[in-house]
């Protein structure tokens, strides 16, 4: 509702004989809002009627010319006047701008690459820079002749003399590493 229409509905319900208290309630605001707002506006309790004055209208409208004069007599009552004129309301909205945006989907696209990297999980403890096997022991074990990349099999021997473990038990706990990584697989 605007300040107009709100003078207006007041004004009628005023000359319909309502009393202050019933006309707030019919507008949706509190008595002590509705006072304020008709004394910024001009309007003065005369007799319990809210009536124009025309000196404080004009007052109002001239209100800069006034500020002006005070500003050259005391710059601190000037600035108190301004800061209660100019005081802007906040808002409740954030501003996110084209280069704000950009950097937000910068860190959501990092994010998302570097979620799933292994480095980024905290490391299991080893002992002295070995394997860490979760079972040792190696009960029923089965024979198997496999054919590996030559490659291949020449780093994992590398990796086996420079381990505590026998190939067994690194190749077994390889394949459970392996399994665990795929069991949506199994």
């Amino acid at each position: 509702m605007n300040s107009n229409k709100r003078i207006e509905d007041f004004l009628k319900f005023q000359d319909e004989g309502f009393n202050f208290n019933q006309i707030a309630k019919k507008l949706s605001i509190t008595p002590g809002t509705l006072r304020n707002f008709l004394n910024r506006k001009g309007y003065k309790s005369q007799n319990g009627k809210y009536i124009l004055k025309k000196e404080n209208n004009f007052k109002k409208e001239n209100n800069k010319v006034i500020d002006r004069k005070i500003d050259n007599k005391d710059d601190k009552k000037s600035t108190k006047k301004s800061q209660k004129n100019v005081k802007p309301k906040r808002d409740r909205k954030i501003n996110i701008t084209e280069e704000d945006l950009d950097k937000l989907c910068e860190v959501y696209d990092w994010y998302l690459q570097v979620k799933d990297f292994k480095n980024m999980k905290p490391k299991k403890s080893t002992r002295k820079k070995d394997i860490l096997l979760e079972d040792e022991n190696l009960k029923d074990l089965k024979s198997i002749n496999i054919r590996v990349d030559k490659k291949t099999w020449e780093d994992f021997e590398r990796l086996c003399s420079n381990s505590t473990f026998n190939k067994q038990q690194i190749i077994t706990q390889a394949l459970k590493d392996f399994m665990k990584e795929y069991k949506n697989l199994i």
